[in-house]
């Protein structure tokens, strides 16, 4: 299947026919995606990439058989972790989830604050 780079969305997207059940999650996510006009409900799987920019093992939201447009749209969560993956040689293959709910984000934002404040501390 080919990829395509899409940099305006932050999630992976892959047509129902490339998925096989056991690659199902049992997660969903609502998003809006670049073929629909309203926000949809999808469920995630993970998917496995395996192409010349490296091999990640990242979750993607799943569009219906007519959406088919023969291509695995990269988000740029997995897109960033390929530029990873080749510019250190250290990197370990790891699953990364693409969906970040705002409980989450918020919580990293107050542990990157307090990391802050303890850096200013100590100089």
């Amino acid at each position: 299947m080919k990829i395509l780079r899409d940099t305006g969305a932050t999630l992976d997207l892959i047509c129902n026919k490339y998925v096989k059940p056991h690659m199902y999650t049992n997660e969903k996510v609502w998003l809006r995606t670049p073929l629909e006009e309203s926000l949809i409900c999808l469920p995630l799987v993970e998917v496995e990439q395996d192409c010349e920019m490296g091999h990640v093992i990242t979750k993607a939201a799943v569009l219906r058989d007519s959406l088919d447009q023969g291509r695995y749209l990269l988000g740029n969560k997995t897109a960033a972790l390929l530029d990873d993956y080749k510019t250190k040689e250290d990197v370990q293959m790891h699953m990364i989830n693409a969906v970040q709910t705002r409980a989450q984000r918020k919580l990293l934002e107050m542990e990157n604050e307090i990391q802050s404040q303890s850096i200013e501390q100590f100089d």
